[in-house]
């Protein structure tokens, strides 16, 4: 069972703003901190807030970020 969970925005106003190199980032980083058993990481659908894209939403926690990029990746998995 996974403690935590990482949405990330998959929609097609997401994606063309690099969501999936964020995706491929953010599984390396948590692999390299050895959270691969603890952090999951999901590809979803349109969160409805194409402006604010890419959006990453951490669960239980509720955490939402909004215009992530890839350099956004290491201090968000560090949190």
């Amino acid at each position: 069972m996974y403690r935590s969970h990482v949405l990330i925005c998959g929609g097609t106003g997401c994606t063309s703003s690099n969501s999936e190199k964020i995706i491929e980032k953010m599984k390396e980083e948590i692999k390299a901190r050895g959270l691969e058993n603890e952090v999951n990481v999901v590809r979803t659908g349109c969160f409805g807030l194409c402006a604010l894209g890419p959006i990453v939403t951490i669960y239980p926690e509720g955490a939402c970020y909004t215009h992530v990029t890839v350099d956004d990746v290491e201090e968000i998995v560090a949190e």
